[in-house]
This record gives structure tokens, sequence and C-alpha cells, in this order.
């Protein structure tokens, strides 16, 4: 029972911690994962909050043994090599990794011994701080076609119907295209309005970047929403010189953390804030 309550303990520090640093060391000349390293890997990361993610640094090392150019690629070998099974197995806890080959490491002049090198150099060293990012919930906005007109106030933002984009891409369910014709309607008849359309993703967890667009491949997909509105607009004839567009990514949810799909519909959300009236 005392064991597992230290166990316990070490767990509950290592989640506490803002910022944890473990070592693996490998043989001589060797860069690839072994049972020891993965089994050491999965006990430090099992302990963390599997609610949150992390950043991490993966700086790898060589003892003195061979040359300068051999060593800096065998310590870049020894750091992809553990990036490579955070990614793989980890991926869910990962903000950012930075990936470091640090090459060898200076040794006093009298424990060179080119036979044996230095044991506790042949590393590579991970560090783990908590992703610190948060996004700021942000209240539901009025709809722009039940606020009178002379009420609308530059800066403020506002809803204008349900817009659903199919998942990780621009295009539009046939359901929206209705509701951005009344956007079109409204701005023909309120020619004195100018918008900026924002575009806000869900799924974020604690990083607030921009979400992946599988049309694209790039992290870019509540700019890109937005842009595909502010180019249908134009297309439907709106001046170009009335609308701005610009992506939040998970900055500004609804809700968060997100409970549920009704939560993560909520926050994938496109409203229009006021530029000129």
């Amino acid at each position: 029972m005392k064991k597992l309550l230290v166990i316990w303990f070490c767990s509950l520090s290592f989640c506490l911690a803002q910022e944890v640093e473990f070592d693996i060391y490998f043989d001589s000349g060797r860069f690839s994962l072994s049972s020891k390293h993965t089994k050491k890997l999965h006990q430090k990361l099992s302990a963390l909050d599997s609610t949150i993610t992390y950043n991490f640094i993966v700086r790898g090392y060589t003892d003195f043994v061979d040359t300068d150019n051999f060593n800096l690629e065998l310590s870049k070998n020894r750091a992809t090599a553990v990036t490579s099974f955070l990614n793989e197995h980890y991926k869910s806890l990962i903000h950012s990794i930075e990936k470091e080959a640090k090459g060898e490491l200076p040794t006093e002049e009298e424990k060179q011994n080119e036979r044996i090198g230095v044991q506790e150099h042949r590393k590579v060293s991970i560090i783990i701080s908590k992703n610190d990012d948060k996004p700021k919930v942000v209240s539901r906005k009025q709809n722009i076609y039940v606020v009178p007109v002379k009420k609308l106030r530059v800066g403020n933002s506002y809803s204008f119907g349900r817009i659903n984009f199919k998942i990780g891409r621009v295009a539009l369910m046939k359901s929206s295209k209705k509701e951005l014709e009344k956007l079109v309607s409204f701005l023909r008849k309120n020619r004195s309005i100018h918008i900026e359309i924002q575009g806000h993703v869900c799924c974020g967890g604690d990083d607030i970047s921009d979400a992946y667009n599988k049309d694209t491949g790039t992290q870019t997909l509540s700019v890109d929403r937005a842009r595909f509105i502010y180019k249908y607009l134009i297309s439907r004839g709106i001046s170009e010189k009335r609308l701005t567009y610009k992506g939040y990514a998970f900055t500004s949810p609804l809700y968060f953390p997100e409970k549920g799909r009704r939560d993560r519909s909520a926050n994938r959300r496109v409203e229009v804030k006021i530029t000129k009236v």
C-alpha cells in the first residue's frame, strides 16, 4: 500500500510541476529506441494530464568518440527517434515539439578514454512544460437581423444564422447557402454597412492555434472559411471595399472546455463585426 501511495504521489507531482526534465541513455554509436527506452518514456508520459497539452523540447547528445560531423548526425538521429515516438504514441498531448541536435558534450581531458567514451553523455534529454495558452470564453452574439440597424455599433460582432461546413473543410453544407443569401440581402438593403467576416473553429483544447484544413493541408481553417464567405459575398455583388475577413482560430470559443458535440458545434461558427455604419 505504501508503495502505491509513493507512485501516486510521484505521478501527481509530475502533473503539477511547471517543467519536468528526464534523460534516456544510449549505447555507443546507437540511436534506435530499445524496449528499456520505450518503457521509461511510457512510464514518464503516462503520468501527464491527458486533458491538457504540453510543449516538448527534445535534445540529442553524444560523447566525444568519433568525429564532430558523425556525432552531430548521431545526436540528430537520437532526437529524431524520440520525437517520432512522441508523435506516434502521445500526439494528443503535444502542443509543440522542438527538436535539437547538440552533438558532443564537452569532456574533461583526463576522462577521455577513446575506447569507453562517457556513458552519461550518450543521451537524449526530454523537457516537458505545460502549455499555458488558454482560450478566452466569449458570450453568444446577438443575431444581426433582429437588431435594429440604427442600433448596430462599430466594433460589435453579431451572429447571422447557422453556417455549417463539412468537417475539416471549407465546403459548405447545402442548408448554409440560404443563410448566406440572407446576409447578401441584408447588405444590399443596408449599403452603408461595412463588415469583417470572422471565422472560428472548435476542438482546440488548450491549443489556441488554427485547425487543420484537409483540402490545403495547412493549419488555417478559420481564415480559409472566413475568406470563402468573403469571396462568396463579392461574387454576389457586394463591394469588396465593404468587406474584410479574419480567422480567430480557437482563441474565442463560446464554450471551454467543450463537453460534447453541441459545444463543439457552437464553437465552430462564423460571425460578422461591424466596421462602418
